[in-house]
């Protein structure tokens, strides 16, 4: 196996969000990507857990001690207890709050969305999540962003300063549906279609003999990723997939996701 590395993307930076229907593989592939794109030299990394799941944070066998959700709760604490005369003063001191939630690493930095059962919210999650990425994006040379399931972050305009759109699919029909709604909602330009675990008889049905996606619209076709025994296996035990043989087949799948997409990121940013 070629184990050459795909070239650095320079500048501007990849500011990558990962969307599609619940339950395609959306986080699996973010976590892929995340993995490829530091081998590929595109580090340090801000990835962005915006499902209040967390299933990001699971993938990567991260340890999280706070989250947006937490971030917001305190922030709304302190609000109240200063009144409205310090309430000024605080919203100066989001940017810090915000800080307290990122988990920094040399290659990487894990920013979670989390999740809170309280209502009457000073400002919308989704809110904080934009802000949060404004607040802290500077210093990354990328930002994967694996978003929630649906198209809820997309309507809140969460993504609405990323460049990448990869829509993860099926071949379920709620998949593709998703994808439309995707597609119609952002510049089809930015648009990247991933198809996930389809079988053979599955993937005829979505690509033609010429290999193009049979899809209406402007939209292009990155690539597959096949089932795999052992990534299903990583899943299952709570293993972080970034601990992948180098030879896994869905990791290579991914690598040369990546590399077919270096000139189409660079020639769309």
């Amino acid at each position: 196996m070629n184990n050459e590395q795909p070239s650095r993307i320079e500048t501007p930076k990849p500011l990558i969000s990962v969307c599609g229907k619940g339950g395609v593989g959306k986080t699996v592939f973010s976590a892929l990507l995340s993995k490829v794109m530091m081998e590929a030299g595109i580090k340090p990394l801000l990835l962005v857990d915006a499902d209040p799941v967390g299933g990001l944070t699971s993938a990567i066998g991260e340890n999280i001690v706070g989250t947006l959700a937490a971030v917001k709760e305190q922030f709304i604490r302190e609000v109240m207890a200063q009144g409205r005369d310090g309430a000024a003063e605080a919203a100066e001191n989001l940017n810090y709050f915000i800080l307290r939630a990122l988990v920094e690493h040399d290659s990487y930095s894990l920013l979670a969305m989390g999740h809170t059962t309280k209502k009457g919210c000073f400002c919308s999650a989704n809110t904080l999540l934009r802000q949060a990425l404004a607040a802290v994006i500077d210093p990354f040379s990328g930002v994967i962003i694996d978003a929630e399931a649906g198209i809820e972050q997309i309507n809140r305009e969460v993504t609405r300063d990323v460049n990448k759109v990869f829509v993860v699919v099926d071949a379920s029909k709620r998949s593709i549906d998703t994808l439309h709604a995707i597609a119609g909602m952002v510049d089809p330009a930015m648009v990247s279609v991933i198809i996930n675990r389809a079988s053979p008889s599955e993937l005829s049905s979505l690509i033609s003999g010429d290999g193009k996606l049979l899809l209406p619209g402007n939209l292009h076709f990155a690539g597959t990723i096949p089932e795999d025994e052992t990534l299903k296996r990583y899943d299952r035990q709570g293993i972080s997939i970034w601990q992948l043989p180098f030879d896994n087949p869905a990791l290579q799948a991914v690598r040369n996701i990546l590399q077919g997409q270096l000139d189409h990121l660079t020639k769309n940013l």
